[in-house]
């Protein structure tokens, strides 16, 4: 049975319905949705669900490039799944000088449950500061985050926890094999399910089933919640994993960074 349109909707484009962080923001338009999380990754300012006529395209980036310039970045990242419009948004965005990721994302929608294997690696979500620079330098390490990045990742966590960081529609996970941690990932819950990303294990810990325990407490959280659904943008290395567990690929998503600077009117 094919999932229903909602789900396929929230797959093709997870970060325009999660909840938001406390630092974040959503800008909201028919044209577009601009997300700002905090942080000053350059994805962390995202382009979603784009609808736009062949004419609007130039003008459409030029706004967005001023609202994310506006406040304090120079860069953002579009996705651009099957119903952007228009049909030839892609090669539109790239001839205004965007980068266009060589390989593409499978979004990737699971609506039973995983396929159950052993482990006896322990996981929980973060609720203390160490938690959360434990899962920091997981991330560092999984992702291989340059100098810069990195430390933007440990002055987040590193950041006083408030009340809005143990938002209950939010999860922060935490693997651990005897003790140490050795992977990471986050879960946003929605009324159609949960949406899974920043899933990293280190490298030397590859291979020993941290993901699936992350993927199998994020659908147990999420069956709690009555909405047993998960969605995932699988790249290369983990979408042959969520095939495995039973996810099944419902389209292709591009992505496409504009690292726009000061020529465009942003930062100084």
């Amino acid at each position: 049975m094919a999932p229903p349109p909602r789900l396929l909707r929230f797959a093709e484009d997870p970060e325009a319905f999660i909840p938001l962080g406390p630092a974040d923001e959503r800008l909201e338009d028919p044209r577009f949705v601009l997300t700002l999380a905090e942080g000053g990754h350059w994805w962390s300012a995202t382009v979603r669900r784009v609808r736009l006529r062949p004419g609007e395209v130039a003008a459409a980036v030029a706004e967005v490039r001023a609202l994310v310039a506006g406040r304090g970045r120079d860069a953002a990242a579009w996705s651009v799944g099957w119903s952007a419009t228009p049909a030839d948004l892609i090669e539109r965005l790239v001839a205004l000088g965007m980068d266009l990721e060589t390989h593409p994302s499978d979004a990737m929608v699971l609506t039973v449950p995983p396929a159950a294997r052993p482990s006896t690696l322990e996981i929980r979500a973060t609720a203390t500061a160490e938690d959360r620079r434990a899962a920091a330098e997981v991330a560092i390490e999984a992702f291989g985050f340059p100098p810069e990045a990195a430390e933007e990742e440990r002055r987040q966590a590193r950041r006083a926890l408030g009340p809005g960081d143990l938002d209950e529609r939010r999860a922060h996970f935490l693997v651990l094999e005897e003790g140490r941690p050795i992977a990471t990932g986050r879960a946003w819950f929605t009324p159609w399910g949960a949406y899974l990303g920043g899933g990293g294990t280190l490298p030397s810990a590859r291979g020993r089933g941290a993901m699936t325990a992350l993927i199998a407490a994020a659908w147990d959280e999420a069956a709690r919640r009555g909405t047993p659904a998960l969605v995932a943008l699988g790249g290369a290395m983990s979408a042959p994993i969520l095939r495995q567990l039973g996810f099944r690929r419902v389209g292709t998503v591009w992505h496409l960074a504009d690292r726009f600077g000061p020529a465009a009117g942003g930062p100084g």
